[in-house]
């Protein structure tokens, strides 16, 4: 009882540890489920709609779109700048993607299963047309190779049998293809649908059909503005104020930007660099110059690591550099070319040209090789073959005796050309664009195979070259980067404020450049690869006049350091920062006015001839659709044309004031064009004009509305 006694006497302090312990338990879950959604936004690359994209999913498209970019060009070799442009069109068309059926979904439109597989068996889209999916006798797009594909994949993934990476490869691809297919297909319903919402009438048509051929010619005197000093002519800030206002929706933006200034150094050959590389060029001449045979140049160009491999084969022109190339008919057999520098291609370099002439450029051959039990066996089974296709065996026939087919097939230059080949294959090629039409050949190989070879046909002779060329690049040392590293991160350390970066830049040998206006989807600054860690600084830690770090970039040979100078938020541009736009477009129409005041006693064509600072010209052939283009002005001159067209023929008209400069003019011929009416066809390409100009609106109305926001810089 004492005990229940001394719980009552406590009850409010014990409700009172209870409730406090209560609201840190919810406070603790609270920053713990904050935290967690903050770690998960960190995460996200971007947001469409509301809806998160995850720094995995994006990297499956970009991975998709690469595959389809392997594939359809037949390497899996990618620069830095394709990627980038693969990484944006993954995003692109996922944002176009999700907006269009976002809105089909609201419609009712749907893309079935059928329709797609429809659109496949027809091969309605082009990336079905890969060599993979075509037929080798008609080179078209062959459903059933497709199909055939397809069921071997789901055969081997079904039995548990290991799947070529290639199969896989594909695989993804054709999936892609589908999906793809699906997509492109709703977007076109879509179009149609908008489409249909886009009429014309029989009025509008006959007005613009006239507004296209009905010419005028016309004797024109212009007064350009630049003709004009506009140094006295004052824009108070009060009319900057109000024009803002008035137009202010012209100065809206709807991403946040940053203005900054920066240098940039590439680091470049020292003077002893480039002597070092010319003394190895010099070395390398000399081993060229004295090789006997291909064998040995071929040797000599390995050692030397170059940049053009060798391969003892015929080339045509268009195998070598075009610095190379540019050179090989002033060049003669069994000579070698002095090292020269390209600046182009920022190389040395220096070849021999083993020999050259005339060569077919394709050949149609057919092959069959020969098997036996040993090397004898096989030697008399070659001999035999040859001997009987001399004396008019089939080829096909004998070819079925070895399980081959023996069919024929065209090889060309290009073919071979592009590769490094080896000693059998490079035997190969030269046996066989050198035997001639109808000759028939044994061929033996390092490796102890035996092919007959035939050719059946030769095309296109040109002129070939076996060259052995020597192509360095010129690159500085590290001791030179040493010292420009040690240079610039000096100044960096001394210049750390952006008045000390601006003053003295200059005095120490480099230059300061400006941009304006940059967006975080920029994949680098000022096209140096590899900026992307000062581009995340720029947008995400710096504050406007902030300096950053020394950024080591580019190819490992650049250097740059940068200042922010400017914060633009979404929304409105700050008046500060377009106040001289607008006051330069104050200035032209107060210009105009001036002029147009000047010439108000004028009212002839002769008249306006002899006033100050004009321009005299002829201009044939204007029409209310097509804005004059003023050879005075270098420009087009909507008003100018409209004004035209309303003036009947012999009257004087002006003055007009343009977009740079005051015209006036009199109509000296009135025509029309040669073109027939159809209403119909003009109707329809008032509606398709119509089409297109809603779809850019539409899908940009529908970009805002769906608020994206783009941080693949942080992670991409």
């Amino acid at each position: 009882m004492a005990v229940l006694q001394k719980i009552r006497n406590k009850s409010v302090l014990l409700v009172t540890v209870i409730a406090i312990a209560l609201v840190l338990f919810i406070v603790q879950m609270y920053f713990e489920s904050g935290s967690a959604l903050i770690n998960q936004s960190k995460q996200n690359v971007g947001e469409v709609s509301g809806k998160s994209i995850t720094v995995q999913e994006y990297q499956e498209m970009v991975d998709q779109f690469q595959t389809v970019y392997e594939i359809q060009r037949g390497s899996s070799s990618v620069n830095e700048d394709e990627l980038n442009q693969i990484k944006d069109q993954a995003w692109n068309n996922y944002i176009q993607s999700t907006l269009v059926k976002e809105e089909c979904e609201k419609l009712g439109l749907t893309v079935t299963d059928e329709e797609v597989a429809e659109l496949v068996r027809a091969g309605a889209s082009q990336l079905l047309q890969i060599p993979m999916f075509m037929n080798q006798q008609t080179g078209r797009y062959d459903y059933s190779i497709v199909k055939s594909f397809v069921d071997e994949y789901n055969r081997m993934k079904k039995e548990g049998a290991q799947i070529p990476d290639i199969y896989e490869k594909v695989y993804k691809y054709y999936a892609f293809v589908q999906s793809n297919i699906r997509d492109q297909y709703l977007m076109a319903k879509y179009q149609n649908l908008l489409a249909k919402c886009m009429l014309s009438n029989k009025i509008e048509a006959k007005s613009s059909f006239g507004s296209r051929i009905d010419e005028s010619d016309i004797v024109l005197a212009s007064f350009p503005y630049a003709s004009y000093d506009d140094s006295k002519i004052n824009v108070t800030d009060e009319e900057i104020n109000k024009r803002y206002n008035e137009e202010k929706e012209k100065y809206r933006q709807f991403v946040e930007t940053r203005d900054i200034k920066f240098i940039d150094i590439q680091v470049k050959a020292s003077k002893a660099d480039i002597a070092e590389t010319e003394k190895e060029m010099n070395e390398c001449y000399n081993k060229l110059a004295a090789s006997t045979n291909a064998d040995e140049a071929g040797a000599v160009v390995r050692s030397n690591s170059s940049l053009v491999q060798y391969s003892n084969v015929m080339k045509s022109k268009s195998a070598f550099p075009n610095v190379i190339a540019s050179k090989l008919d002033s060049v003669a057999s069994g000579e070698t070319f002095k090292p020269e520098y390209d600046a182009l291609s920022n190389s040395y370099y220096t070849f021999k040209v083993i020999s050259k002439g005339m060569q077919a450029d394709s050949v149609l051959y057919r092959q069959l090789q020969v098997v036996g039990k040993d090397e004898a066996s096989i030697k008399n089974s070659a001999d035999s073959i040859v001997k009987a296709l001399s004396a008019g065996a089939n080829f096909k026939d004998i070819a079925k005796k070895y399980n081959q087919t023996g069919d024929s097939l065209w090889i060309t230059t290009n073919n071979y050309e592009g590769g490094v080949l080896d000693a059998d294959n490079a035997k190969f090629i030269n046996t066989l664009f050198t035997m001639g039409k109808g000759a028939t050949q044994q061929l033996t190989l390092s490796n102890g195979a035996t092919v007959i070879l035939q050719v059946l046909d030769t095309k296109n002779p040109v002129e070939k070259y076996n060259v052995a060329a020597i192509m360095h690049e010129l690159k500085f040392s590290d001791d030179t980067y040493s010292k420009e590293y040690n240079k610039f991160s000096a100044f960096v350390a001394a210049n750390n404020t952006l008045d000390k970066f601006e003053a003295n830049a200059e005095k120490n040998g480099y230059r300061i450049q400006t941009r304006y206006d940059i967006t975080n989807n920029m994949h680098n600054i000022s096209g140096v690869h590899n900026t992307r860690e000062a581009l995340k600084w720029i947008f995400e830690d710096a504050k406007a006049g902030d300096m950053s770090q020394l950024y080591e970039c580019g190819d490992n040979d650049h250097m740059m350091y940068i200042a922010v100078t400017g914060i633009n938020k979404e929304g409105y541009r700050d008046i500060n920062k377009v106040k001289d736009i607008i006051a330069a477009e104050l200035k032209e129409e107060k210009k105009a006015d001036n002029i147009v005041a000047e010439l108000k006693n004028i009212n002839s064509i002769e008249q306006a001839a002899k006033a100050k600072n004009a321009v005299v010209d002829t201009v044939t052939h204007v029409t209310f659709a097509n804005p004059a283009f003023v050879g005075a002005t270098n420009s087009s001159e909507p008003l100018l044309s409209a004004s035209v067209s309303a003036t009947a023929n012999g009257k004087f008209g002006g003055p007009v004031k343009g977009e740079n400069g005051v015209y006036m003019f009199k109509v000296i011929k009135k025509s029309k064009t040669a073109d027939k009416y159809d209403e119909k066809d003009e109707m329809m390409y008032l509606s398709n004009m119509a089409m297109r100009m809603a779809s850019s609106s539409i899908f940009n109305d529908l970009y805002l509305k769906a608020e994206v926001k783009d941080n693949r810089y942080l992670y991409f």
